[in-house]
């Protein structure tokens, strides 16, 4: 439609607008397209989709001065929009890149005689003078426990890459993913990689290939546990999540404010996690309890499909006879990885109907969450409780920002184990397969398995570097500007004298400043102007020319024009003539026409700067 309107201007050299009939019918086509696309119109993203195809419609029509300010009005209003779903630093800059744009069509719009050039200028001092306003506002505008702005949409726009269930490849594929789940920076001693173990959901369920997390958490309290070994202390600024939970290290002593901590040692989200959020966590190496599982935590832990893969199911029943105790049972399984060649894959052979059994007797090449499941299948079936546990493992540190980077290719699978003795114990059968996965990191699999990330040193360099930094400004956008709570914003205005201030006053304080902002500009500018020196050549140095005739007699008439006063100077001062219309000529020259050269205006200050007119 775009392109038959500009053929049949650039054909017949008029615009052409659509009848009421046609703009029904592109109405009508886009609205289904959207509800076929985002469902029921109700919901944001379908409503802002049909808004914005309505923008489209409009813009078909311009005919009028005020169908263009509608049209950057509704420019703004869609702007805006953007940031219901995301407050992303991307969006960010570009909302600061369109917001100039705007502002400069409507100026030109309103002013038409102006060149491009100043109406470029002056939407650029709008903007700048704004900033004050804008920035005092960030910091008086009330803050909530839930974003006013996030609405919830009915596509999970913001997901870590991990979910409630866990299938063969649904790990191995997010390798590719370069997106970040969260960040951390230590305010202790930070672990050794091989000790990061990020905590995600927790999947007691086996239905065929597929590990689900329940869909009610375990009722009750967490165990009692007594924290044992390494302290950390992280303050993590996590992304949005589908995921209700906040990650943490294993083992977390506590919930920070915003979550609760349940008994599978998770940290469960009080609100959504729409919009980033930051909190402080401390999280022990281990945690010792010897609080036996609830009843139908036993039968969680113990439970399989009734048939299907019998040489497992043979293998764990063996180890089961010839065992004294669990811990020989948990030996004899890790052993069995040990010894068998099994090989850490990142595209591993599809599986067949009795997918832990081609995993364990046949291809044996898999990535973490077929070594996990199949453990825990191994342990079950063996009598011996145990459960998958999902989140991440390892990080990425940035030296520039002095924090840790966790992103969706970091994403990790392992197994907990019941032992009387010890209580939850982790499991983790990739250490013993591809030990540099847990020690360096996955990208140091990933250098060893995918040529395509075989570049040359200083390529590498470079792209780390600019990662790093690209890292290091959204990490601090995250913390100043997304991480300006409401326990950060009554912080910084006690530093003022408001202790804890109340809504109603920060509300107040904002609507005052709104009133006195341009008094406050008006102020600023009478005062920049009485001592801000002239920098026109025309008014300084016509100014200077006119003071040294006055002086010799001879002062302006005030409705004589640079010429008249120069021819008359000159009449009544023959000695000073050539002098005195040379400088009258340039001042001329500059005041109405604006066309002379440097080199020439550096004449007229030097002939201005030494003229002595005087009588002969």
């Amino acid at each position: 439609m775009s392109g038959w309107w500009l053929w049949h201007w650039h054909d017949t050299g008029r615009p052409w607008f659509p009848s009421l009939v046609t703009k029904t019918t592109l109405m009508l086509i886009g609205l289904v397209i959207i509800i076929q696309h985002h469902g029921p119109p109700l919901a944001s993203e379908p409503a802002i989709a049909f808004l914005v195809t309505l923008a489209w419609i409009k813009l078909l029509e311009v005919r009028q001065t005020r169908d263009v300010e509608v049209m950057v009005l509704l420019g703004f209003f869609l702007l805006a929009t953007s940031f219901f779903h995301s407050q992303s630093l991307p969006l960010a800059l570009y909302a600061i890149t369109i917001t100039p744009l705007l502002v400069w069509t409507l100026i030109l719009n309103s002013s038409p005689k102006l060149s491009l050039s100043t109406g470029g200028r002056r939407a650029g001092i709008l903007l700048l003078q704004s900033l004050p306003l804008a920035g005092l506002m960030f910091l008086l505008l009330p803050r909530f426990s839930v974003p006013l702005w996030i609405l919830p949409t009915r596509t999970e726009v913001a997901k870590t890459g991990l979910g409630p269930s866990m299938t063969p490849g649904s790990i191995s594929r997010l390798i590719v993913s370069n997106r970040v789940a969260f960040r951390v920076k230590f305010l202790s001693p930070a672990p050794k990689p091989a000790q990061m173990y990020w905590r995600g959901p927790v999947l007691w369920q086996l239905s065929g290939e597929t590990w689900r997390a329940l869909d009610i958490p375990l009722p009750g309290p967490p165990p009692t546990s007594k924290p044992m070994g390494m302290r950390w202390v992280q303050e993590v600024t996590m992304e949005p999540s589908a995921l209700p939970l906040l990650f943490a290290l294993e083992t977390p002593d506590d919930a920070p404010s915003a979550g609760r901590l349940n008994r599978d040692g998770q940290i469960m989200a009080i609100n959504p996690n729409h919009a980033p959020r930051r909190y402080t966590v401390v999280s022990h190496a281990e945690h010792f309890s010897q609080e036996p599982p609830l009843k139908h935590e036993r039968r969680l832990a113990l439970s399989l499909p009734p048939s299907g893969n019998p040489r497992a199911r043979a293998l764990a029943s063996g180890w089961h006879r010839n065992s004294t105790s669990a811990e020989e049972i948990v030996q004899a399984a890790l052993n069995y990885f040990a010894v068998h060649s099994f090989t850490y894959s990142l595209t591993p052979p599809p599986l067949g109907k009795d997918a832990i059994d081609g995993f364990l007797f046949l291809s044996r090449r898999g990535f973490c969450e077929h070594f996990a499941g199949a453990l825990t299948f191994l342990l079950r079936a063996s009598g011996i409780m145990a459960r998958v546990v999902t989140g991440y493992q390892g990080g990425t540190f940035n030296p520039l920002g002095d924090h840790l980077t966790v992103r969706d290719a970091d994403a990790h699978a392992w197994v907990e184990a019941w032992l009387p003795q010890r209580g939850w114990v982790r499991l983790d059968p990739t250490s013993f397969i591809a030990p540099t996965r847990v020690e360096q990191g996955i990208h140091a699999v990933i250098d060893g398995q995918l040529d395509a990330f075989s570049l040359m040193p200083t390529t590498v360099t470079s792209l780390r570097l600019g990662r790093n930094a690209w890292d290091l400004i959204e990490y601090e956008w995250n913390r100043l500007v997304i991480g300006f709570n409401p326990d950060k914003q009554r912080a910084f205005w006690s530093t003022f004298g408001l202790v804890r201030p109340e809504t109603w006053e920060l509300l107040l304080v904002m609507m005052g400043s709104v009133m006195v902002f341009p008094f406050v500009w008006t102020l600023v500018a009478r005062i920049r102007s009485a001592f801000a020196t002239d920098d026109d050549p025309y008014r300084r140095l016509y100014a200077q020319f006119c003071r040294k005739l006055a002086r010799a007699g001879v002062p302006r008439h005030p409705w004589e024009a640079p010429l008249t006063y120069g021819r008359r100077a000159a009449t009544l001062l023959p000695g000073s003539s050539r002098e005195i219309m040379l400088l009258a000529t340039l001042c001329s020259r500059w005041r109405y026409e604006q066309s002379l050269s440097p080199g020439q205006i550096r004449l007229w200050k030097h002939k201005t700067r030494m003229f002595s007119p005087g009588h002969k």
